[in-house]
């Protein structure tokens, strides 16, 4: 996923992570799958792909980019949120001055009727000058952020698929576990309230979702 963020300047970035199209969870490792090249066979036909379900698989990527562009773009959010608090506290300190000594000026000069009253209007005048400036600063260095999809590679690894029954009450269905032979691990499953991954869960009693705990003890 390539990204362009925007404040007092324009950056380009991109991120890159596996996804399992089976599970639908992302961020997984393969281990050094990629460096054998002895297993790397260039798949011509496709229709074993058909079962992916890709529309789900680029909704997973748009969430879990943009938790990886925010992790990679917080140290220059940090950098412009400090920029932000040093340039408002230098205008604020600027324009108070100014209203501070029309104050002084019509308490000194004990100024009444039509000097007094044009006194005020510049006070009200620097004032909404110090709120037009301090809008300035804050557009001048909020940030955004566009995130698209460059380009995706689909790599299909020897895992073995593990079918596997939940049961919660009456509730029953079936799940296939991954057990990932390069990492000699089962592959977590998604929770389907929150799309985390879990690898200990609960079940709903009516469908047997799985639930992840810190989502379940809500």
């Amino acid at each position: 996923m390539s990204y362009t963020a925007s404040a007092d300047e324009k950056r380009l970035g991109m991120v890159s992570f596996f996804i399992n199209g089976l599970t639908g969870i992302p961020g997984v490792k393969i281990g050094d799958a990629l460096s054998w090249k002895s297993d790397q066979i260039c798949l011509k036909d496709a229709s074993n792909l058909a079962h992916i379900n890709f529309e789900r698989l680029l909704n997973t990527a748009n969430s879990h980019a943009s938790k990886l562009i925010d992790t990679e773009i917080t140290p220059w959010r940090k950098s412009l949120s400090r920029k932000l608090g040093r340039d408002e506290e230098r205008i604020k300190n600027y324009y108070n001055t100014i209203v501070s000594e029309i104050r002084a000026k019509i308490k000194k000069k004990n100024l009444e009727g039509e000097a007094k009253e044009k006194e005020l209007a510049r006070i009200q005048a620097t004032q909404m000058e110090l709120k037009r400036k301090l809008t300035d600063l804050q557009e001048r260095y909020s940030l955004s952020v566009t995130a698209q999809l460059h380009s995706t590679l689909i790599i299909l690894l020897q895992t073995v698929h593990i079918e596997c029954e939940l049961i919660r009450k009456k509730a029953k269905r079936g799940v296939i576990a991954v057990w990932n032979p390069y990492l000699k691990i089962i592959e977590p499953l998604r929770c389907e309230e929150s799309g985390v991954p879990v690898t200990t869960f609960y079940l709903s009693d009516k469908e047997a979702k799985i639930i992840a705990p810190e989502v379940y003890s809500k």
